[in-house]
């Protein structure tokens, strides 16, 4: 199956403190990697090092190196263009949704993902998209 991982998971595995924690959203990636193939884009990468610094304090350099050996091997990044931005003003029109998550559904929509790893509700509301999460 093909799925889009969310900055959620990125950014809950780069800054969690807590052993126990870490591990659940560890095991949660390794199983995703191991049954899927996994996409992002850019801009869940921005969001990752911009909420792991200013939420969580992990500096910049840490997050870098975080995305270069966690995710950039394992997660293939999907273009954000002009097609996208056009597929991702659709979904504003007809749902009321953050820009950037309608940027995701273009860049998934227009690759033919109907998955993602998300914590954010929003993305029960898009028809044919089906939402992934812990628990």
């Amino acid at each position: 199956m093909r799925v889009f991982i969310d900055a959620p998971l990125l950014i809950y595995l780069n800054a969690a403190r807590s052993p126990e924690l870490r591990r659940t959203y560890e095991d949660f990636y390794i199983d995703l990697l191991s049954g899927n193939r996994a996409f992002s884009d850019a801009l869940v990468l921005d969001e990752v090092i911009y909420v792991s610094q200013r939420k969580y304090n992990v500096p910049y350099e840490l997050t870098l190196e975080f995305i270069d050996s966690i995710v950039l091997p394992y997660v293939k990044l999907l273009p954000i263009g002009a097609d996208e931005f056009g597929k991702a003003s659709e979904v504003l029109r007809a749902h009321r949704i953050n820009p950037s998550d309608a940027l995701h559904l273009g860049a998934m929509m227009l690759s033919g993902i109907e998955n993602i790893v998300s914590e954010d509700k929003e993305f029960d509301k898009i028809s044919g998209i089906r939402r992934m999460w812990l628990g």
